[in-house]
């Protein structure tokens, strides 16, 4: 009976000494498997249900097995021949990675496709069915290797507290990188799997993805990678359940259906491309602590592809991942391995762009001079997205308008003016009423920039057709021009997704309906959320509805398209932007967005009816664009009056956006450049300010790659004038040669030289003090007031900083390996600092940075009470 019984068992006892082996042998073919089970009928649909839900292959595996340990003997016996029977298809038809013919026949099945994809250029605006070759319109980009502050950031190497790694080998290298150079050692590591690429709205970062799409399709770049699958962002906000990877994949890729398995099994020759971070819903929920590990594993979208960037999901793939420089504080930093900056078209660019746009040579150059004549507009020209704007008004307008543009929003406007006036004079043939056809226009845009509006407050950038505001425009001819509709396949029924032509674009709208709707602007000019907290995300709305409450846009909109002039909204817009900008001034919080406003106004007589107490202009940790340059510029050279600080810290400034400024930078009593690589050029541009100015008492050059050859040209420079009392060059490469050669200027004009985190040691400090009776040559923290005046400056600056700038101020000071924490202003620094964290982490409501401070927080509980 006993030989009876473990033979009736055989099948069973079989599946549980093998358990372990079954969940290798079959993770890969485990959903086929149970379908096969439910349609012979050893499963339910219950038992179905119960596996399906579990999250991982794997998970399923032993879901299966532990059912069919319930089901006994028979149902074993059919699950070992399905088994059997699933190997012999799999031997059969199964493609195997490597360099089986099927394996290479489906990589240039996938090509094709890519190629099919990205052979028409993606041009915002085109009208329908209009196709431009990619190959034909193509302008190179200038990509540039490097992005100093995520750098810093990603490896915590703080300012106060520790050498920076030697400025990470000295500087961070700016070098011009080709796209087929991303991952390959011209991107400086050989191991990159994980790319950051940012830069500013319209720089050309989806461009970028789309020429990497185009030539690896073609078989011409990128030939170390099997496959490429590329996500946007918008696409992936549609995503509102669970889903796992391989869905992912495969929702916009079923040609690949039956070989995903090789693909996912051969990960080192996979890159996944992740386009538009900055358009996510979810970016700020990125930086999670809860990872999905297995391709199979369901998630939510935002745990998903973090694991994929952190690496916790396929390791071994490559990811590149693009986005605006607002949203990069939310990318899992660690987990990248090299950063690149798109930083847009040269001058030779442009004129390439507008040959391939005019395609009649003689009429590009006609256009290329007249823009060259505008200084403004030859500098957004140098954003890929811009100059399209810029060429596309000038073909509508045949040439520029009278009213020639001199801000981004004037060509933006100007452009929309252009297109609706098309759209009216194409129907005032068959219309009688001319009218009519306006204000249907006016009724349409006004509605379109209520829908941006609405859906930018919610960081929405795809809308659905089934949606009633949606369904009011999807079928005007004007909406056309600015919409884009795709259509979503869902099961059982199918759903178009609109969303406007560019990012940009929307800002634009929404600005727009701000603008010319009563009652709206209020609630913008009191929101802090729009304003202070905003992290980027609102900079270019802000821009936009600054130069539409304008007095010129507001004439050429009321003239041209209908609108009602908002001549009170414009005022008080105005007079709010002014106040407002005298406290930035006043307390040094960040200020670039209201420059930005304050240009896009054009009014010199509105800088004449600014009158700040004193001056303190702070832009730090923002890699400044030529755009901002310009317009810095423009800001205080209408101030003629003294600075008291300007404070250009990690801007990425060079020597010659230096010599740009240079009158400006004369009447400073103090000027902060740390952080900032910069070349001898740049040092001579700071020596004919010291040489020229009779006000610039305060100089910050820490952290900007000088060595001692630098620092003899600042000491012949500081002789001139001698007005220059205090010089901070902490973290660079001086040695004791180079202080020497600052001796005779102590303690008289120079009272301070701080130069802790250099090539000087304690010993050799001494006798360059001995001079005085004070110290004037500082190489290691002290205790004496010029460290208190620095307390008190940087918890001033973490004050007036929104919770994002604060969190970037945090990583510089927050590390404190080799402070004395006996000194007494150290202790009681961080103790203010604790209190201010914490009363800025209950005022929070963003849960990425309440998780950062909360971080900090620890951190720096923990110095306070060592």
């Amino acid at each position: 009976m006993a030989t009876a019984s473990m033979k009736e068992n055989s099948c069973l006892s079989t599946l549980r000494q093998l358990r372990e082996t079954l969940v290798d042998r079959i993770e890969n073919q485990v959903d086929v498997l149970v379908e096969r089970l439910t349609s012979m009928e050893v499963f339910s649909r219950d038992d179905r249900e119960e596996v399906l839900c579990e999250n991982g292959s794997r998970r399923r595996v032993r879901k299966v097995l532990d059912i069919l340990d319930c089901k006994g003997e028979e149902a074993s016996r059919t699950f070992l021949l399905a088994i059997r029977h699933l190997g012999e298809m799999r031997t059969e038809g199964t493609i195997k990675t490597g360099n089986s013919t099927d394996y290479t026949k489906l990589i240039k099945k996938h090509k094709a496709v890519l190629k099919r994809r990205s052979e028409s250029m993606l041009y915002y605006n085109a009208r329908h069915g209009e196709k431009m070759p990619f190959s034909q319109h193509y302008v190179n980009l200038l990509v540039v290797k490097g992005h100093h502050s995520l750098e810093i950031k990603k490896h915590e190497v703080l300012t106060f507290g520790q050498h920076r790694l030697s400025m990470q080998c000295k500087s961070v290298e700016q070098r011009i990188i080709k796209p087929s150079q991303l991952f390959t050692a011209a991107t400086g590591s050989q191991s990159a799997k994980k790319i950051l690429v940012s830069g500013i709205a319209g720089i050309g970062k989806t461009v970028l993805v789309q020429k990497i799409l185009y030539d690896f399709g073609r078989d011409e770049e990128h030939c170390n990678f099997d496959f490429i699958m590329h996500l946007t962002f918008r696409d992936l906000n549609l995503i509102s359940k669970p889903i796992s990877f391989r869905e992912l994949l495969l929702r916009k890729n079923s040609h690949l259906t039956k070989c995903i398995d090789a693909i996912l099994a051969n990960e080192s020759k996979l890159l996944i491309i992740l386009d538009g971070f900055d358009e996510f819903k979810y970016y700020h929920e990125c930086d999670v602590d809860v990872f999905v590990t297995d391709p199979d594993e369901k998630g939510e979208i935002a745990e998903v592809l973090s694991s994929l960037i952190q690496g916790e999901l396929l390791p071994e793939a490559s990811v590149l991942l693009t986005s605006r420089p607002m949203a990069v504080s939310h990318v899992p930093i660690g987990a990248i391995d090299c950063f690149t900056l798109i930083t847009g078209f040269s001058t030779m660019e442009i004129r390439d762009f507008f040959k391939k746009f005019f395609q009649w040579e003689k009429v590009a150059q006609e256009m290329f001079e007249t823009v060259q004549a505008n200084e403004f507009m030859l500098t957004l020209c140098y954003i890929p997205a811009f100059c399209h704007i810029v060429c596309s008004t000038l073909k509508e307008s045949h040439s520029l308008p009278t009213n020639t543009p001199r801000t981004m929003t004037d060509i933006y406007t100007q452009y929309l003016v252009a297109l609706l006036r098309t759209h009216t004079q194409a129907r005032v043939d068959t219309s009688l009423n001319k009218n009519r056809e306006k204000e249907e226009c006016h009724e349409i845009v006004i509605k379109l920039g209520k829908l941006a509006y609405e859906k930018l407050l919610n960081h929405e950038t795809l809308f659905y057709g089934s949606s009633v505001e949606v369904m009011e425009l999807a079928c005007n001819s004007v909406v056309s021009t600015f919409l884009d509709k795709t259509s979503m396949q869902e099961p059982g029924f199918t759903e178009d997704v609109y969303s406007f032509t560019h990012l940009t674009v929307q800002e634009f709208f929404a600005a727009l309906y701000c603008a010319m709707e009563d009652g709206v602007l209020p609630e913008i000019l009191l929101s802090d959320y729009i304003w202070k907290n905003s992290s980027g995300h609102w900079d270019l709305f802000l821009r936009f509805l600054s130069g539409l409450l304008s007095n010129r846009n507001q004439e050429l909109l009321s003239r041209s398209a209908r609108f009602v002039e908002q001549v009170d909204s414009g005022k008080s817009f105005c007079q709010w932007l002014l106040k407002d900008t005298e406290v930035l001034c006043e307390t040094g919080a960040y200020i670039l967005t209201h420059l930005h406003c304050l240009f896009e106004q054009q009014d010199d007589l509105l800088l004449q009816e600014l009158h700040p107490k004193e001056m303190h202009i702070n832009l730090t940790d923002a890699t400044l664009s030529t755009v901002d340059h310009l317009v810095v510029r423009n800001f205080l050279q209408g101030m003629q009056r003294t600075i008291k600080e300007l404070d250009l810290t990690g801007t990425g400034v060079s020597s010659e956006e230096l010599k740009n400024l240079q009158p400006c930078l004369s009447r400073c009593e103090r000027l902060w450049l740390g952080e900032n690589s910069l070349d001898v050029k740049a040092i001579h541009v700071i020596a004919d300010v010291l040489k020229s100015s009779d006000t610039l008492e305060y100089l910050g050059l820490g952290w900007t790659n000088i060595s001692d050859e630098e620092v003899f040209v600042l000491a012949d420079a500081i002789k001139i004038k001698q007005t220059l009392r205090e010089l901070w060059m902490e973290g660079n490469r001086i040695s004791y040669k180079g202080l020497s050669s600052l001796k005779a200027l102590t303690p008289l004009p120079l009272v301070n030289v701080v130069a802790i985190w250099n090539d000087v040691s304690k010993e050799e400090a001494e006798p360059l003090n001995c001079v005085s009776a004070g110290q004037c040559f500082t190489v290691s923290f002290t205790d004496d007031l010029m460290w208190e005046q620095w307390v008190q400056w940087v918890l001033q600056r973490c004050n007036v900083s929104n919770t994002d700038k604060l969190v970037t101020v945090l990583y510089k000071i927050c590390k404190v390996s080799v402070c004395d924490l006996e000194i007494p202003w150290a202790r009681g620094f961080y103790t203010r600092l604790l209190k201010l964290i914490r009363e800025r982490k209950d005022k929070c409501d963003e849960d990425d940075l309440r998780r950062k401070l909360e971080k900090f927080e620890s951190i720096v509980a923990t110095i306070v009470v060592l």
